[in-house]
């Protein structure tokens, strides 16, 4: 859903992410729904690995005097890539729920988004080829890396009509690495500089929800809020073209989400559960801008604010299996007006579905494999110059897929 997970840990990845009115298990509950830790039948801890795995290319292309007589004298095309490897996500989470009293308590902590591309220099691909100050007209190799982990100690009460409400700071924590870095101005002779030493910060936010579940209604209700994330800025050691030191900067908040969600438990064997959620990148610092200010300087990603719907069901194959199926739809926060300027970060997915398999390996031990799979999406849009603004006679298009291998293990006692 941008660079947000639809999904976090095993178990609520192959709901597609639902669970801010139907809670699975600690981690699901704690990332979407702090009022809905209360619905958790006993105390809960868990642990969860996500290995995720992009597929990301770029092509592009610019025609023969695209850039005037000559500037290239023959039509460029071609298609590179990304080398990125599999990135390691974990979550963990532990909630304290005594029947006897209405607060639960949980304490959780996740990586809750990113992106990231290694695109090697490729001659035969215009946007891959040397910045002009070095004889070319692309940014020459991209590389970038955004990880964001978040913690989140949280409370929920709840009253005697089956109502929940629930609480939680949030503190987050992420790292940011590009190269070139085009949210700097150009150095002296026109190349962007280099901000792959990178930088990490620190953040604050916070997250409210309600919840509603009785044992007569085998239905049950949450709608949550989740503010922006507010980040220090990212500072990173760059040069100048002759080599002597630059300060780059940039601001990039994680965005504030709404969620609503349903669940259902009256079919036998069978959990249903659907969220909608909306990701508000229009207003978010770092992704609310677009273009080139007044120096040269990439303003910000230019991303649209997501709608996003997610639906999951659960069904009991005997007393200690349990088998998932969860699908997400959301819409692309990119279009063809932004896509020159998200080179470092194709956040194109819409489509995701997912699945797995849960075993009551031990006595209250639950051992869960999943696989997550987002369809492969593509974006085009024309080269955008500082002075110019869209360049004719130029493209550049973006793909990306993703797949993901997740194992998780938790206890309730």
């Amino acid at each position: 859903m941008g660079h947000v997970l639809d999904g976090v840990g095993a178990v609520n990845q192959s709901m597609g992410g639902a669970g801010t009115g139907m809670p699975l298990d600690a981690i699901g509950a704690l990332q979407w729904n702090p009022a809905s830790i209360a619905g958790l039948p006993r105390s809960e801890f868990g642990f969860a690995f996500t290995g995720f795995q992009p597929q990301t290319r770029i092509s592009s292309r610019v025609d023969a005097n695209a850039f005037g007589p000559g500037s290239p004298p023959a039509t460029l095309n071609g298609d590179t890539r990304s080398d990125a490897g599999m990135s390691p996500i974990p979550s963990m989470a532990v909630v304290c729920r005594n029947q006897r009293s209405p607060w639960t308590y949980g304490l959780g902590g996740f990586g809750i988004g990113g992106f990231g591309v290694n695109y090697r220099g490729d001659l035969s691909n215009p946007i891959l080829t040397p910045q002009p100050a070095n004889g070319g007209m692309g940014f020459g190799s991209v590389y970038s890396q955004f990880q964001l982990m978040q913690i989140c100690p949280t409370v929920a009460y709840t009253f005697n009509n089956g109502w929940s409400v629930g609480a939680a700071p949030t503190f987050n924590w992420a790292t940011l690495a590009i190269d070139p870095f085009p949210a700097a101005t150009p150095n002296g002779n026109g190349a962007y500089p280099s901000a792959a030493h990178g930088d990490s910060t620190w953040g604050m936010g916070f997250q409210v929800g309600v919840y509603y579940q009785t044992r007569e209604n085998p239905w049950s209700f949450g709608a949550s809020y989740k503010s922006t994330q507010w980040f220090s800025d990212f500072e990173m050691n760059a040069v100048d073209q002759f080599g002597g030191h630059r300060l780059v900067t940039l601001g990039l908040d994680y965005p504030s989400m709404t969620s609503l969600g349903v669940g259902y438990r009256g079919f036998e064997k069978l959990t249903l559960a659907t969220d909608v959620r909306y990701i508000d990148y229009a207003n978010t610092d770092g992704f609310n801008e677009q273009g080139f200010d007044a120096t040269g300087a990439v303003k910000g990603f230019g991303w649209d604010s997501v709608f996003a719907v997610s639906t999951g069901l659960q069904y009991e194959l005997r007393p200690s299996l349990f088998w998932r199926i969860g699908y997400t739809f959301n819409t692309c926060p990119i279009d063809s007006s932004t896509a020159f300027y998200n080179t470092p970060a194709p956040a194109l997915v819409q489509h995701h579905l997912s699945t797995s398999i849960s075993a009551v390996i031990a006595r209250d031990w639950v051992w869960t494999f999943a696989y997550h799979h987002g369809f492969e999406n593509s974006v085009t849009g024309n080269w955008q110059h500082p002075a110019f603004g869209s360049v004719p006679g130029t493209s550049v298009t973006h793909s990306l897929s993703t797949d993901s291998f997740l194992f998780s293990i938790s206890h309730r006692f």
